[in-house]
């Protein structure tokens, strides 16, 4: 088996979301998603991956993640190039799933669970306006998740109070409004919901440690991303100053840097997104590392079809899955007009994917739209190896 061509694909009512098709010389495709700024790792597909993969077989992924990855190591790895790493790796394995005729999770190692304990992320799309409610009316919001049997929420009512300070500081105005959305969750339906603070990343360290031990009483799910995740050391020290467990971070590539965020003891909770940090070859990578160091993984799950797809096969393989994140303003509304098969969530769980592969393909009536945005490669720009040929050649820097 070969691969023949890799196409891209983009509709314009969702510009953040790239899908990938692989195509073989036997018929089986792999399909994989990343997000967002789907231009940058477009380019990175065509332009640089391409020339790799075209008649590699296409089961000897490990070998392909560790060439394409060494390809991008070469100018520094993160960003763009592994979302189209991400995209590449999960259509790989969806292609051995249907070689072998197997869900991946079975390929992972078989189920841990049967179903996926979830939360509900409160992103706004359509109908569903929970981005608006936290802010303006948040017991109605848990209450509305409760009703479908979810029991956990994260909101991030934080944000726009870091905007006046650019996060330097936090006066006790804003620290007042920011707790009082949480406690007004508390006053409507007390612990039966849990509630975790996605801060973004908007706060310096001091700063941070104010909301941390300002929140302590309401007993929160976790805080995460309260400060960059780039220093370890930073977080780590944030963790010693609250009781709060801390979570993190979707911001990080590979297991080289959660390996860090590990080792300096700066997490509770490990979070690793399957579309940006490598796929399922590096994503279960990162959930053994954790695993090791007796820390549970809760993975970012804020994509598009494919992409929950994906995370539903790794969450019900790892053992050391804590809860995975869902937005029902996608699943509610415009997974099932893309795909043939996409993941129900019923009493606040993740349902197992069923079929063989990922389990589901975009429908075809999306594959024969007039607007939709395709381009293929066939044959790449560069060399079949990423050492190959001179990396200046096409240099234009002596021109200047």
């Amino acid at each position: 088996m070969k691969i023949t061509a890799i196409e891209t694909i983009q509709l314009p009512e969702h510009p953040q979301l790239l899908w990938v098709h692989i195509f073989t010389d036997e018929g089986v495709t792999g399909l994989g998603e990343t997000f967002p700024r789907p231009s940058s790792a477009k380019r990175i597909i065509h332009d640089v991956f391409a020339s790799m993969l075209i008649e590699k077989n296409p089961l000897d992924k490990e070998v392909i993640f560790e060439d394409l990855f060494q390809a991008i190591h070469y100018h520094g790895y993160g960003g763009a190039e592994m979302r189209a790493l991400s995209a590449i790796d999960i259509a790989l394995w969806d292609i051995f799933g249907k070689v072998t005729e197997q869900p991946i999770y079975r390929l992972l190692g078989g189920e841990s669970r049967k179903e996926i304990p979830v939360y509900n992320t409160c992103v706004g799309h359509g109908a569903y306006k929970d981005r608006e409610m936290f802010l303006e009316n948040p017991g109605d919001l848990a209450e509305s998740l409760l009703n479908e049997g979810i029991k956990a929420m994260k909101i991030w009512p934080f944000d726009e109070l870091s905007v006046p300070t650019r996060g330097q500081s936090i006066t006790t105005e804003a620290l007042r409004k920011g707790r009082a959305v949480i406690h007004e969750i508390r006053e409507r339906v007390g612990d039966d919901i849990d509630i975790a603070l996605e801060g973004h990343a908007c706060w310096n360290l001091p700063s941070a440690i104010k909301i941390a031990q300002s929140l302590e009483e309401y007993n929160l799910m976790w805080l995460e991303d309260m400060v960059k995740a780039d220093h370890p050391k930073a977080l780590s020290q944030l963790r010693k100053a609250t009781t709060t467990p801390i979570c993190g971070s979707e911001r990080l590539f590979t297991r080289f840097q959660y390996l860090s965020l590990i080792e300096h003891q700066a997490v509770d909770i490990v979070m690793p997104d399957i579309t940006w940090t490598g796929g399922f070859t590096e994503t279960k990578r990162i959930a053994d590392l954790a695993s090791v160091h007796q820390l549970p993984i809760a993975p970012h799950n804020c994509g598009g079809p494919i992409m929950n797809l994906a995370n539903a096969h790794l969450c019900i393989n790892i053992p050391n899955l804590f809860i995975s994140e869902v937005v029902r303003a996608f699943y509610h509304t415009y997974f099932e007009n893309i795909v043939t098969q996409p993941i129900q969530v019923k009493n606040g769980f993740m349902q197992i994917p069923e079929g063989v592969g990922l389990g589901a393909e975009l429908k075809p009536n999306v594959l024969k739209r007039n607007d939709i945005e395709k381009e293929r490669s066939e044959r790449g720009i560069g060399g079949d190896h990423w050492a190959a040929g001179d990396p200046w050649k096409d240099n234009l820097g002596d021109r200047f």
